[in-house]
């Protein structure tokens, strides 16, 4: 399908048109989105447009549409729905439960159905021809909206960022932005002055841990020797003379002088080199960052990467709604318990990836997926988080999609899959395969996500029966599979540090 920008801005400005007859017409307006940072963002920029029109809505925070939630809500008050981050795959659902009422879809997940009533305004790029999965996420369909809702709201394209930097959406040149995050969402970001792009070291935590610290939890890229080496990363600073105090206090990488960085980081890829690590993975080393030019130097919302994972962790630890109050503006109580929580989330998902490394029996290889079940080892919000750490970790085998199981809160089994882009490349999609699969399964089960990135809920029991028809799903998709590496493709006239 061939892109039409003009009628995807059309669309998210009928979208805005309706919430704005709701506001003047002082309709209760009831907001859902999902729990993670993309989800959180997305919720954050449509709260603030709304509460900058003065209008009252109701909000949560959920982690996933279904029956037993739609018909919740369709016993409050509010005639008039906004969902954001989610949506378009459970549109049947939605008709089923809220009937009549008039409804606002604001997603980038792929669309489960073509028809859809007058009374749903759906805003979906796949619909006029995006990748959505790339090329702009939740947060930034729900920004497209709130840009014509009235007022000055291109600041809130900074939240957008931070959403598609949650989603992984920077998948461009040397970790950039591609699609409409690169032609709208950024650009509009920084000419609202929230937002700065910079080419620097990419290690995460750079505004926030000691040197040594942020080497140390390093993972994108995974550093042999260093990764999880709290001596091994002391020793290589120590070696190359770069001080971790000034003045008592600890360094980051961000407080470097620009030479400091040039050598850490070219000492890094001639390490990462002579320990095998292929050339364009040791180069990643340095890329795009982008900076919350508006927050404080230090803070954890600084770096727009790190703001992120502090979303994701209040969504995933069921605490959602500290996450958006910090989208809309709370930086003293509810940042502070947003911290807290991070250090436990973190500490959760150390804790499943030393199960999975000291436990390697726990990963099942099958003949086109990688699986492990954490029973109850772990919540099962951080299932998919601990897969994909796995696999930037090496834990994992980057040549096969990761298919992890948890035991979920309602009794049932919650799936995750994860892959590398090379593998969604060679035809694999994980959203399609989970959908076909839990429908395959029935008794309730659903599925769905992106392609490189996709989850289920199943009944106990048929975890088997489950893998048996991925992997069919996934030979159709992808035929006679190559082998894949963590490679990337060569590419020239990269940015360095300036």
């Amino acid at each position: 399908m061939k892109k039409d920008l003009d009628r995807l801005l059309e669309i998210a400005d009928s979208a805005a048109g309706r919430i704005s007859d709701w506001i003047e017409a002082n309709d209760p307006i009831f907001l859902t989105s999902h729990l993670d940072a993309d989800g959180l963002t997305a919720a954050g920029i449509m709260a603030s447009a709304l509460t900058r029109r003065n209008t009252p809505f109701h909000l949560r925070i959920v982690r996933q549409l279904d029956q037993v939630y739609l018909n919740e809500i369709a016993k409050d008050d509010s005639q008039r729905f906004i969902f954001c981050d989610l949506g378009s795959g459970q549109l049947p659902l939605i008709e089923d439960a809220l009937g009549s009422s008039e409804i606002v879809i604001l997603d980038h997940h792929p669309p489960g159905k073509e028809d859809v009533p007058s009374h749903i305004r759906q805003v979906n790029p796949h619909e006029y021809g995006f990748d959505a999965t790339y090329e702009i996420s939740g947060a930034g369909v729900s920004y497209l909206v709130a840009r014509h809702l009235g007022g000055s709201n291109g600041d809130l394209a900074g939240l957008a960022v931070v959403g598609a930097l949650g989603d992984i959406q920077d998948r461009g040149k040397q970790h950039d932005f591609v699609g409409l995050n690169k032609e709208i969402i950024i650009e509009d970001a920084i000419a609202s002055g929230v937002v700065d792009r910079s080419i620097d070291m990419r290690i995460f935590g750079r505004e926030t841990r000691p040197i040594h610290i942020a080497l140390q939890y390093s993972s994108d890229p995974y550093i042999p020797g260093i990764s999880n080496d709290p001596e091994g990363a002391l020793n290589f600073l120590a070696d190359l003379g770069i001080e971790l105090r000034e003045d008592e206090q600890w360094r980051t990488i961000a407080s470097l002088a620009k030479e400091e960085k040039r050598k850490l980081n070219s000492e890094l890829v001639t390490y990462m080199l002579k320990h095998n690590i292929p050339p364009r993975e040791a180069q990643s080393l340095v890329g795009v960052v982008f900076t919350m030019v508006q927050e404080e130097k230090g803070s954890y919302l600084r770096d727009a990467r790190m703001f992120s994972t502090l979303l994701n962790s209040t969504g995933r630890s069921n605490q959602g709604g500290i996450g958006v109050a910090i989208c809309m503006g709370d930086r003293k109580n509810m940042l502070r318990k947003a911290e807290t929580i991070l250090k436990e989330y973190r500490e959760q998902l150390a804790l499943g990836l030393q199960w999975l490394t000291d436990d390697p029996e726990a990963i099942q290889k099958l003949q086109l997926i990688q699986t492990f079940h954490a029973k109850d080892r772990i919540p099962d919000t951080i299932v998919g988080s601990i897969a994909g750490m796995a696999l930037n970790a090496r834990i994992l085998d980057w040549s096969k999609p990761v298919i992890a199981f948890v035991y979920s809160r309602d009794g049932r089994v919650k799936v995750s899959g994860r892959t590398i882009r090379r593998i969604v490349e060679a035809g694999a999609d994980l959203g399609k395969a989970m959908k076909e699969a839990s429908a395959e399964i029935g008794s309730g089960s659903e599925g769905g996500g992106h392609n490189i990135a996709a989850g289920a809920t199943i009944p106990r029991g048929q975890e088997d029966q489950f893998l048996k028809i991925i992997q069919r799903i996934l030979r159709k998709q992808l035929g006679r599979m190559k082998e894949v590496t963590s490679q990337p493709e060569e590419s020239a006239n990269e940015e360095t540090i300036k």
